[in-house]
């Protein structure tokens, strides 16, 4: 019976401290949202704000979902009269601030939808960062209330 005890003990001691650890996460995300897409189109853009509550810059590496066959961050930028977007590798939250990814600035790009996703459904993500940290987020899709000349997401 001791046997038992003692690992009941370690079983409820691992799980608190891993509970304890995944609380004490430095990475915080608000408003994570996505505007609904026409059904036949093949990328969709994804927004949040990114907090950083460490002491430390982190870098988000890398972003991924089972709903579509890539993720990545985009830069919207005025060249040459033109808007264009481009690929960021990564993106660096500095230490006790955030990012904010919005429309017409930087965002996420989810390409090659691989199912229907409507409005008052979510768009499950997991993002990696440099610290070893990963989270899952949901994307809630809402209503596309965007004017159409703002938006930029047909000229990929």
């Amino acid at each position: 019976m001791p046997l038992f005890k003692n690992l009941s003990t370690s079983l409820f001691l691992s799980l608190f401290l891993f509970t304890a650890a995944n609380a004490a996460s430095s990475i915080n995300i608000e408003n994570a949202w996505s505007p609904e897409a026409p059904p036949v189109a093949k990328v969709m853009a994804g927004y949040m704000k990114i907090n950083n509550l460490s002491q430390k810059d982190i870098k988000l590496t890398s972003a991924k979902s089972p709903l579509f066959k890539r993720v990545e961050i985009h830069l919207t930028k005025m060249d040459k009269g033109m808007m264009r977007m481009i690929k960021q590798d990564n993106l660096n939250i500095k230490a006790k601030s955030f990012i904010e990814l919005t429309p017409g600035g930087l965002h996420m790009m989810l390409i090659g939808k691989l199912k229907a996703v409507k409005a008052g459904s979510t768009i499950p993500v997991t993002l990696q960062f440099d610290n070893g940290e990963q989270l899952e987020i949901k994307l809630y899709v809402k209503v596309n209330e965007e004017p159409q000349q703002m938006n930029h997401h047909h000229h990929h």
